[in-house]
């Protein structure tokens, strides 16, 4: 009896200890809780703080330049001035490119120097009437008084490109930069500084378009382009856009054979408003969205069951070729998705070659070297297209398992006239053959490019001297019959 009154005891307390541990532990969680709440509280003031204070600084305490409240105080007096002299004057925006890579890559201490220097360089090619202030990390804005002509504009716009284009030494090291620029001019793109600062912008976007090192002046066109790319932008969010996407397929010819070695997949947009958008827009779009690694992928599964249908039917193209994104590159699934889909399908990996630009090789090479090793274990093939179109170091070659050069099709189109373009292709098949991988050549459009191709020993070409990019189901028997014509 006592020994089941102790037992009972013992029940009791170790009860009360529990339930005591458990509200002890609510407690702390809710004291918890709150903490967190007001940390989050006091990030957000914080936050708020330096958003008011970058807003408000006088001057910018990295580069010495003026800060934005300088340049609006500044603006506001060019336009008051101008009204009442009736003068123009410029607004430029200048972003620059690669520097977020810089700083990924060599820390915020690179960074900060080479953004130094770089206030350094636009400082010297402005007046002293002339403002230039840093309004953002890379992104630069000026007001350049009393410019008159457009081709005064245009001639301080090659000033501040050229002084970027220069090599930036930090640490004994020499970094590489490039620039836009976009171009508002008073009182046509805008009689208020807001206007004017928008209207640069759009500029400066349109220039991102066409590429690096270049500028572009505002014009009214260029708000319907914006809206254009708003309107796409918020399309891709919506999986019926998929409905509208088309592959079409641009064959590959081995003359020596007179076989097809592959079908290089090509992916178009048939918007029901803006009609046909090209693969270079959208996906464009889709990597500024975030769309781009669902898009790849849905891009991938489609032509492997195309690929599988064909074979079926008895149309036994060797290999896909499909375009691979940097964005799917830096994905950690990305091996996984590719070899669930060569499951799903049932197809080979060595049926599959994976294409990328030579420019974006230039980025991040050791992530994209290291992809690149596994894509190989699993049998994938590798290739490089519009090869000799950038300037892809030689040295890199030798860490990239490279299996196929395609020759970029703007040296093809004029090799036949051109001595030096088809010195440059005699070149990359020479460069193929050392590295023991295979070379194509893209764009070819006529027999004399044929050719030429076939004496300086590249015998597998594409372009539509053969055939157009066709859509799966148009890939038939009179279609093979008019490529082995061809050939």
């Amino acid at each position: 009896m006592i020994q089941e009154l102790s037992l009972i005891i013992i029940l009791i307390a170790s009860g009360i200890y529990i339930w005591r541990c458990m509200a002890r532990t609510q407690i702390l969680n809710n004291q918890l809780q709150d903490q967190t709440l007001k940390s989050r509280e006091l990030e957000q003031e914080v936050k708020n703080l330096q958003e008011q204070f970058a807003s408000n600084v006088l001057i910018d305490p990295l580069t010495g330049l003026p800060g934005r409240k300088i340049f609006e105080d500044h603006l506001a007096l060019a336009i008051n001035q101008s009204l009442r002299y009736q003068l123009t004057f410029s607004v430029m925006f200048l972003d620059l490119h690669g520097f977020k890579i810089i700083n990924d890559a060599m820390g915020y201490d690179v960074g900060d120097a080479i953004l130094k220097v770089v206030s350094q360089r636009l400082q010297a090619c402005v007046r002293q009437v002339d403002t230039v202030s840093r309004f953002a990390g890379d992104e630069f804005v000026f007001i350049f008084s009393q410019i008159a002509k457009a081709e005064t504009a245009a001639y301080i716009a090659k000033r501040l490109l050229d002084a970027m284009a220069q090599p930036f030494t930090v640490l004994d090291q020499d970094f590489y930069l490039a620039a836009s620029i976009g171009i508002a001019v008073f009182p046509m793109d805008g009689r208020d500084g807001k206007t004017l600062l928008k209207n640069a912008d759009l500029a400066l976007s349109q220039a991102k378009l066409t590429g690096r090192n270049t500028y572009q002046f505002y014009q009214q066109e260029m708000h319907a382009l914006s809206r254009r790319e708003l309107i796409l932008g918020s399309s891709l969010h919506n999986e019926t856009s998929y409905q509208q996407f088309n592959i079409y397929y641009l064959p590959c010819v081995n003359l020596d054979t007179r076989k097809i070695v592959c079908m290089e997949a090509i992916l178009e947009w048939h918007h029901p408003d803006f009609g046909l958008i090209t693969f270079e827009e959208f996906s464009r779009l889709a990597e500024k969205n975030n769309n781009i690694i669902a898009i790849y992928e849905w891009l991938l599964r489609k032509a492997c069951h195309d690929l599988i249908k064909w074979r079926e039917h008895g149309f036994d193209a060797q290999a896909l070729s499909v375009q691979v994104s940097l964005k799917q590159l830096e994905n950690t699934h990305f091996i996984q998705k590719v070899s669930s889909i060569l499951r799903e399908t049932k197809l080979d990996s060595s049926s599959l070659i994976f294409e990328m630009t030579e420019s974006f090789l230039l980025t991040k090479i050791d992530l994209v070297e290291k992809m690149l090793h596994m894509l190989k274990r699993m049998g994938v093939q590798i290739a490089i297209n519009n090869f000799g179109a950038s300037h892809l170091q030689l040295q890199h070659l030798r860490r990239l398992p490279i299996d196929i050069f395609k020759i970029d099709r703007s040296l093809v189109c004029d090799m036949d006239v051109n001595p030096e373009s088809e010195a440059i292709v005699k070149m990359i098949i020479a460069l193929a053959q050392g590295l023991q991988a295979q070379v194509i050549a893209e764009g070819v459009e006529n027999s004399p490019q044929k050719n030429l191709l076939l004496s300086l020993g590249c015998s597998t070409m594409q372009g539509q001297f053969f055939s157009g990019p066709v859509l799966a189901n148009e890939f038939n028997e009179k279609l093979l019959q008019t490529i082995h014509e061809s050939t």
